[in-house]
């Protein structure tokens, strides 16, 4: 008998963990609530109209009539069509698109530790490393996909060097952070100063 230990095994190359996507949850749960809703008001309807009951003012039966003697071609069923269908098409792209990530991957010298942070942490972050330089007064950063676009002011009159100054602090702070995904920095001098 011919039996393999585990350090026999074929292994797979492990693939680094990494961190989740956002969740759709309440996108979710609003259509889940609507549907049931809906579904449990037309399957009541079906059961009042069967039953011959009437608990509110409204002609079940009346509404069922009217609406079976409608056209296809009617302008409110053309509407209503329209307007489901451009709804399941959304909610269909909603699904089959996956949500943007909440944070940007961190490199770590450990592979089984996973770090990340905030596009709203590392906005700050940035400000921060850009409002070190001297003669930044303000700084506001946006980050995108692969770029970080940072708007300095500053109060000297001649601002030559500013900009590149200000693109190597940043480009320090992102090499020390160690981004999995790179991130190009643009830096715009507003304000005050454009020399």
């Amino acid at each position: 008998m011919n039996v393999k230990t585990s350090s026999q095994l074929p292994t797979r190359a492990a693939s680094p963990p990494r961190l989740p996507r956002g969740s759709r949850t309440v996108a979710a749960v609003i259509v889940a609530t609507v549907l049931l809703l809906t579904a449990g008001f037309i399957a009541w309807q079906a059961i009042l109209i069967q039953t011959g009951q009437n608990l509110y003012d409204v002609n079940a039966s009346g509404v069922s009539e009217r609406l079976g003697r409608t056209p296809w071609d009617d302008p409110g069923v053309m509407i209503s069509a329209a307007v489901t269908t451009a709804l399941g098409l959304w909610l269909v792209l909603l699904a089959a698109v996956p949500p943007k990530r909440r944070f940007l991957q961190l490199r770590q010298a450990d592979p089984q530790v996973v770090a990340g942070i905030s596009r709203r942490h590392l906005r700050r972050a940035l400000d921060g490393a850009a409002q070190r330089v001297d003669g930044v007064r303000a700084a506001s950063t946006r980050v995108g996909r692969g770029t970080a676009t940072v708007a300095v002011t500053s109060r000297l009159s001649m601002t030559g060097g500013l900009v590149r100054s200000v693109e190597e602090a940043i480009g320090e702070y992102l090499r020390l952070l160690d981004p999995i995904a790179p991130i190009a920095v643009r830096v715009r001098l507003s304000g005050r100063g454009r020399r």
